[in-house]
């Protein structure tokens, strides 16, 4: 699929979902785009969460049916489409990149529509699509990568993001890998509710830096990163699925 073709569905696609005030709003949204490309200063918290085993019933999201697809290749993302699954790679324009590289799609279903996706890396070729950020992933002593979340407008509000993490953690531990690494905006609340429900450990802050060409990426250890307006991320009542 060409790139116009591929930015042509994904304009329709924001036009169904969101309605043309909110494409027209993206469209405007591209000079900021730009600037950001011209210089940006994002911080995150640096997660790290232990694989152990847990109860899947407490992380189940709030729908009557859905159904969890792990796409490994791009061979079974062509399956999901024979069997009649909507085609995440025409929604995401980078999906096809990503399966490329070694990415794993932890996709949700209801009724064969996605309302769910997020990504895992088992390698560090993975990672640099996963998440951009060069933040230290050891692959080699059990640790893997996590990032890409989104969840479809008409399906948030439902608990998808905390099921699709959980699938993704069990996916891991499954397969042998110890823990897993991921980064969250400071300024972005809702996931970091979800990721405190897994007890994960904070390492840390990490700040970009982008001007032009140059970029610079810092990390401060926990608790003694810098002043960052967003208080930590600990919520005791919305610990390990409570």
């Amino acid at each position: 699929m060409t790139m116009f073709k591929a930015v042509c569905l994904r304009a329709a696609t924001i036009v169904r979902e969101e309605g043309p005030i909110s494409l027209l709003r993206r469209a405007g949204g591209f000079g900021v785009f730009l600037s950001r490309r011209a210089y940006r200063r994002l911080d995150v918290y640096l997660y790290r969460h232990p694989l152990t085993e847990r109860e899947r019933s407490r992380y189940l999201p709030r729908l009557d049916s859905c159904e969890m697809r792990i796409v490994e290749s791009a061979a079974q993302a062509e399956q999901l489409v024979t069997e009649g699954f909507e085609d995440f790679r025409e929604r995401f324009l980078y999906s096809r990149r990503n399966l490329f590289l070694g990415a794993v799609a932890f996709c949700v279903y209801e009724d064969m529509h996605l309302a769910h996706i997020g990504w895992v890396a088992l390698d560090e070729r993975a990672k640099t699509c996963v998440d951009e950020l060069p933040f230290q992933v050891s692959f080699d002593n059990g640790e893997a990568c996590s990032g890409g979340s989104y969840t479809v407008p008409g399906y948030r509000g439902k608990g998808l993001m905390t099921y699709g993490f959980y699938e993704r953690l069990e996916y891991l531990r499954v397969k042998g890998f110890k823990y897993v690494l991921n980064s969250v905006g400071v300024h972005n609340a809702p996931s970091q509710r979800v990721h405190a429900k897994f007890s994960p450990e904070v390492t840390g802050v990490g700040r970009l830096k982008r001007f032009f060409g140059w970029s610079r990426w810092t990390e401060y250890p926990f608790p003694d990163a810098p002043a960052i307006g967003m208080p930590p991320p600990w919520d005791p009542e919305h610990r390990d699925g409570t």
